[in-house]
């Protein structure tokens, strides 16, 4: 397996925790994040960003949100305007000085569905991990893709065509709390041993695993 020195652990969905460079970043924690308790903040020992891919609640839980600034008081939110902007209005400041040289982000669409379309961000994170909220509209990656694989929006088998298109050297699925875990794991096969073939690794992380090299 490709080694990148870093940790990454999965709390349901499109929840992550980036690890590395002694700096640790939450991603897109969300209600389906909350109610199933995939993710225990007592346990974090350190968290310095929080990144918001847009204002779904499946990707910003703003109860989930309190209780890690409860514990975590000085954390850098980092998201677009519009999430910016309904945060605001719940009393929620995001990160407003220079960005974090680790984190980079720029627009990717938001696919098309059933209503108004938010603003979405995509986020590399310590230049490795890309993080792409509820999009393929972008043309390049890092070397570990966060790829949603499921959604009203999208299919498994699109999600995988991006990734052979743009080539990461390693999937981590996301966006998949909808799937049963029997529909889910035989999912996971079928993109890893179809990836495989092309040169690129997946690995299907379960709640609380932690990706580790």
């Amino acid at each position: 397996m490709f080694c990148w020195r870093m940790k990454i652990s999965k709390h349901i969905h499109s929840c992550l925790l980036v690890e590395e460079q002694g700096k640790a970043v939450l991603i897109d924690p969300g209600s389906y994040t909350l109610q199933e308790t995939a993710l225990n903040i007592e346990d974090l020992k350190q968290l310095d960003a929080v990144l918001i891919t847009h204002e779904h609640a499946d990707h910003v839980s703003l109860e989930l949100l309190r209780r890690i600034m409860e514990k975590f008081p000085d954390i850098a939110i980092l998201t677009n305007k519009q999430v910016a902007a309904k945060l605001a209005r719940e009393h929620i400041e995001v990160f407003k000085k220079e960005e974090p040289s680790f984190i980079k982000k720029q627009n990717a669409p938001h696919e098309k569905i059933l209503g108004a379309i938010p603003e979405n961000t995509l986020f590399h994170v310590f230049g490795k991990l890309t993080h792409p909220g509820d999009s393929f509209q972008f043309a390049k990656t890092k070397e570990i893709l966060a790829l949603p694989i499921q959604a009203p929006w999208g299919s498994m088998v699109q999600a995988v065509e991006k990734a052979v298109e743009i080539k990461p050297k390693l999937v981590i699925p996301i966006h998949d709390w909808h799937l049963r875990d029997e529909a889910r794991k035989h999912f996971y096969d079928a993109a890893e041993n179809y990836l495989r073939t092309r040169g690129i690794e997946f690995r299907g992380l379960e709640v609380g695993e932690t990706l580790e090299c």
